[in-house]
């Protein structure tokens, strides 16, 4: 007999009914990267989109806001950065808070003459690397080496000043220039009215690679040695971090209005009492620390430091400015000495040649045309006798120099 053929298991097929119910809907597809990646965008880019129209808003509106009005708080420094006619030099700078404008031609600034480069540099021809031969010596410093009042020229009577009137790093480079035709030589006043010796020390960091000097001359005094309600290390910070975000805020008129507004809010709540004790914008200690910095960064980069001593011309007008003074320049010499970097005192620009040298100085604080002359021929010889002038011939000077 023939026998059933059996399925064996594996054989079986799956004879039982579908039951009702037991399949669901078909799967959705599930949505392609790019609708996901634009999901989450979504609400990012709607956010920077109100940015983008708030900032156009704010950069069509009638007034536009000055960084240099954000990062200069203190109204005493805002009115020696801007003359009684209202005309300002300078503009605002994330780093240092405030820089000379470039290109300026011409500009009289409290009876100051100011021509400026495309590198804000007071100077009319344009500033390129070092060539090779080339000699360069950088001068820090304030409102004294940028020759404040060097020519002293009247708004009403523009031409009428004396041509040879120039500050002394000026002098140096047209001295030097004559006596070495056809030699690449340039003489910079790193400088603006107002720096202490805190800006003065990261404006160095910042520009000292891209400029070569051979010799840097470092000299700030007065605005150390003045009084404001906060020391400048605790108000103009100048580590990365703070210079970033005030270059943030200086490239965003939003950003600039609203830390206007917030620096009005603060400046209402957190008026000083007329008693409050004021502090020096640099103390003694600092002020000695920053110029020793900048002469070791110098010889970092290859270049001759030289300390100048600050200038003053009496003790009368100013007794506690000059006590301060003649303390802070005392404590230099010493450090300098202590340090081997070179350093140069001028005798007759400071307090204990009063009232002697008062023929040397516009006013209290800054040297006038005379004066200058004699810190360039001081700076100069100098210079020469410690042979800092890499090979360049000396030049002769011109009898009013004596």
């Amino acid at each position: 007999m023939a026998r059933k053929k059996r399925n064996r298991p594996h054989e079986r097929r799956n004879t039982a009914p579908a039951t009702a119910g037991t399949e669901g809907p078909p799967a959705s597809p599930r949505p392609g990267v790019v609708k996901r990646v634009s999901f989450h965008l979504a609400p990012f880019l709607a956010f920077f989109a109100l940015l983008g129209a708030i900032e156009i808003v704010a950069r069509l509106a009638s007034s536009r806001i000055d960084s240099l009005d954000v990062f200069v708080r203190s109204e005493l420094q805002k009115n020696d950065l801007s003359d009684n006619r209202s005309v300002r030099i300078a503009e605002g700078d994330p780093l240092v808070f405030w820089r000379i404008k470039p290109n300026l031609s011409k500009a009289i600034w409290d009876y100051t003459l100011v021509t400026t480069n495309a590198q804000g540099l007071r100077r009319e021809e344009p500033l390129g690397r070092k060539p090779r031969g080339g000699f360069r010596v950088v001068c820090l410093g304030d409102s004294v080496t940028f020759g404040y009042r060097v020519p002293t020229v009247w708004p009403e009577r523009p031409d009428d000043y004396p041509r040879d009137a120039l500050p002394y790093p000026m002098l140096i480079e047209d001295w030097l220039r004559r006596a070495n035709s056809g030699r690449s030589i340039d003489v910079l006043a790193l400088a603006a009215p107002g720096y202490t010796s805190h800006q003065g020390l990261a404006l160095l960091r910042r520009e000292i690679a891209e400029l070569q000097p051979d010799v840097v001359t470092i000299c700030f005094g007065w605005n150390d040695t003045d009084v404001r309600e906060l020391p400048d290390r605790e108000i103009m910070p100048t580590d990365e971090w703070s210079a970033w975000r005030r270059r943030a805020i200086a490239s965003s008129q939003t950003l600039l209005r609203l830390s206007a507004w917030l620096n009005q809010r603060r400046a209402r709540a957190s008026s000083p009492s007329p008693g409050a004790k004021l502090a020096t914008r640099v103390s003694q200690s600092d002020y000695v620390a920053n110029v020793l910095a900048a002469a070791a960064l110098a010889r970092e980069h290859g270049a001759t430091p030289v300390i100048l001593g600050p200038v003053y011309r009496d003790s009368f007008e100013a007794p506690e400015q000059a006590v301060r003074m003649t303390s802070y320049r005392d404590a230099l010499r010493e450090a300098a000495r202590s340090a081997g970097v070179s350093y140069l005192e001028f005798p007759e620009l400071i307090e204990s040649a009063a009232p002697a040298n008062k023929w040397l100085f516009g006013e209290l604080i800054h040297p006038n045309h005379a004066g200058h002359l004699l810190m360039a021929r001081r700076l100069l010889s100098h210079l020469m006798e410690r042979e800092m002038l890499a090979g360049l011939a000396a030049p002769r000077l011109p009898n009013n120099a004596q």
